[in-house]
């Protein structure tokens, strides 16, 4: 997953093919699907939700970057006629596009084209942490167990929230909200 290539092994040989893609997944958080809401109540036993949450593995879950929890969707705002105010998508792609002009500039004369591609010792050498965010990451490793290479994610995934605001350096607020996109049962 993380070397951007497949490689598959036969009796005659191998062969590698480039294999870069994003990867979106869902889940349900137990088997009846409401363990955690607040108008619904699971019919789930612990051991059931427990065993459930386990069927993806640990080092799985750690190669995904970003992990969001969906609440569900209030009836009223579903079949309400009212407007809510928010981004347009046409606002959305420039934003996004003026943060993947930025990190081609940033990695202008490398092989890398966005944060996500970024090796560790790339991550050292683009995303320098001030003292604040240094101090942020460090009590994260000790109180969430962020493994090692959850810590470089949750570094180019606040890199990649500083672009988006139009931030040159990546500030203690954007590893912040980095660290909120990492599983809450993250030990």
């Amino acid at each position: 997953m993380e070397d951007g290539k497949v490689t598959i092994s036969r009796a005659k040989g191998s062969v590698t093919y480039p294999s870069q893609f994003l990867l979106v997944a869902a889940s349900n958080p137990c088997p009846c699907g409401y363990f955690g809401d607040s108008k619904r109540t699971c019919t789930c036993l612990p051991g059931m939700v427990s065993r459930y949450q386990k069927r993806v593995s640990g080092p799985i879950l750690d190669r995904i970057d970003i992990h969001i929890d969906v609440p569900s969707v209030d009836t009223q705002k579903l079949i309400s006629e009212q407007k809510t105010k928010s981004e347009s998508s046409r606002q959305i792609q420039a934003r996004v596009q003026k943060a993947r002009d930025i990190q081609l500039k940033r990695f202008k004369g490398t092989k890398l084209k966005s944060n996500s591609e970024m090796s560790t010792r790339d991550v050292k050498k683009f995303c320098i942490l001030s003292d604040d965010s240094r101090s942020i990451m460090t009590s994260a490793v000790a109180t969430m167990g962020i493994t090692a290479r959850s810590y470089f994610k949750v570094v180019k995934t606040a890199r990649t929230i500083a672009d988006l605001a139009g931030d040159k350096n990546i500030s203690s607020i954007h590893i912040a909200e980095a660290l909120q996109y990492r599983p809450k049962n993250e030990e």
